[in-house]
């Protein structure tokens, strides 16, 4: 019987916001402007196991009406702790971009924290603990932000504080409202997805074997479900977290299009993606075109070592 820890953990929940924060065939991609791709998923075998979080990178282009040379812009989904493999990909795809659009909230000339670092704040603190906790490494310390064609995209501390204010939002309020639809879903008012935590999961991850596997699996369970996090922070209202941090980002978007730029990545958490997409449709006259799915996190057993 499953009754424990109903809705899902506060853990996954507080893990699920700080990544937020700051491969199998492609399913095909829908024909129906009006549907969203799918920018995360739990890929699993055929016995129902999980095998990877897997992010994907869509490409926006102009369909049959495309130049010889046509612009594409590529969302790039990610999450923002993974496998060291999932980041030296995502390094070697960006070099083929005319500019990669990135996210961060800090001055447009601040300068990324070294690898290593010390964290600054309660966030970076926890983003540096989970890694540790999953043993994945974190995106800021993997990514090579001093590329060339690496463009800020995003809302300085001081906008942000700003949207937020105007808003009137906080990171308490944020974070009651993901709670609050986490508890909507769990009690029957939403589709829910990923599974509840039960008491034999707990045991399992403090007093089992391969601990930082099964944390890995149970929280993947959870990020894969966005309809928590699109629910809580888009619609029509919107929030600082998502709306507004994503109207930056497009209009660096329309200054890269002026500037001859025919190949551009925007590089932003996945829970960003959905509004992205319905945006690139409408203001930009794109629509997606293909899709790849790069491996984020390993969920696989551990193969057996000879003796």
């Amino acid at each position: 019987m499953r009754t424990f820890l109903t809705p899902p953990s506060v853990l996954a929940y507080v893990a699920i916001a700080t990544i937020f924060s700051v491969s199998a065939a492609d399913p095909p991609l829908s024909s129906k402007p009006s549907e969203s791709p799918q920018f995360l998923r739990l890929h699993r075998n055929e016995d129902g196991g999980p095998v990877a979080l897997e992010t994907a990178v869509v490409r926006y282009g102009h369909g049959q009406n495309q130049s010889d040379q046509p612009t594409h812009v590529d969302l790039v989904a990610a999450v923002h702790i993974g496998e060291r493999e999932y980041f030296s990909t995502l390094n070697k795809l960006f070099q083929t971009y005319d500019a990669v659009l990135y996210e961060l909230v800090a001055p447009p000339n601040a300068r990324i924290p070294q690898a290593g670092g010390k964290p600054s704040g309660a966030i970076g603190t926890a983003q540096q603990g989970l890694t540790k906790l999953l043993g994945l490494q974190f995106q800021l310390d993997e990514i090579n932000y001093k590329a060339r064609n690496f463009v800020h995209a995003d809302l300085s501390p001081r906008q942000f504080s700003a949207a937020m204010q105007r808003r009137g939002e906080s990171w308490w309020t944020m974070f009651s409202k993901l709670m609050q639809e986490s508890m909507d879903r769990a009690n029957g008012e939403g589709k829910k997805n990923s599974p509840d935590l039960s008491l034999g999961d707990l045991f399992g991850i403090v007093f089992g074997s391969n601990r930082e596997l099964r944390m890995k699996r149970l929280l993947a369970e959870q990020f894969s479900d966005m309809e928590v996090l699109t629910t809580a922070f888009g619609g029509e209202d919107g929030s600082s977290l998502i709306t507004d941090r994503n109207t930056a980002a497009l209009s660096v978007l329309r200054q890269q299009l002026q500037k001859g730029s025919k190949s551009i990545a925007i590089f932003y958490g996945a829970a960003h993606m959905h509004d992205f997409d319905q945006r690139l449709r409408k203001d930009f006259n794109l629509e997606p075109t293909e899709a790849v799915w790069l491996e984020a996190w390993n969920l696989r057993d551990p193969t057996p070592q000879p003796k």
